[in-house]
């Protein structure tokens, strides 16, 4: 998978979740991160990010991660900081990139 089918993906999550919420979400792309096991993405309020008023802003929305190798896509958390979501998925993931030989 790469970055813009990552996205396709993200976006229609994004969608959906924006549809429920009754305002629209939009993906923050500047905001990507981009590791060996894939992406995280972040979206927000699009009358948030257009105003910056904090009376538009939305909670829950927590990161994104979808993993490249798999396809798949996981909601993360919002009580931590990102990395923390990153590092636990890096310490339960184990997909082919990060697969080690040893010749011991």
């Amino acid at each position: 998978m790469n970055r813009n089918e990552a996205r396709e993906l993200v976006d229609a999550y994004v969608s959906r979740v924006s549809a429920q919420a009754g305002g629209e979400l939009i993906l923050l792309d500047e905001h990507t991160i981009e590791r060996g096991f894939g992406w995280v993405f972040f979206y927000a309020s699009k009358r948030h990010v257009e105003t910056g008023d904090p009376a538009f802003a939305v909670g829950g929305n927590a990161p994104l991660i979808v993993d490249r190798v798999t396809g798949e896509f996981h909601v993360t958390g919002t009580a931590y900081p990102v990395e923390h979501y990153i590092a636990e998925y890096e310490a339960r993931s184990r997909t082919p990139w990060e697969w080690r030989v040893s010749w011991d």
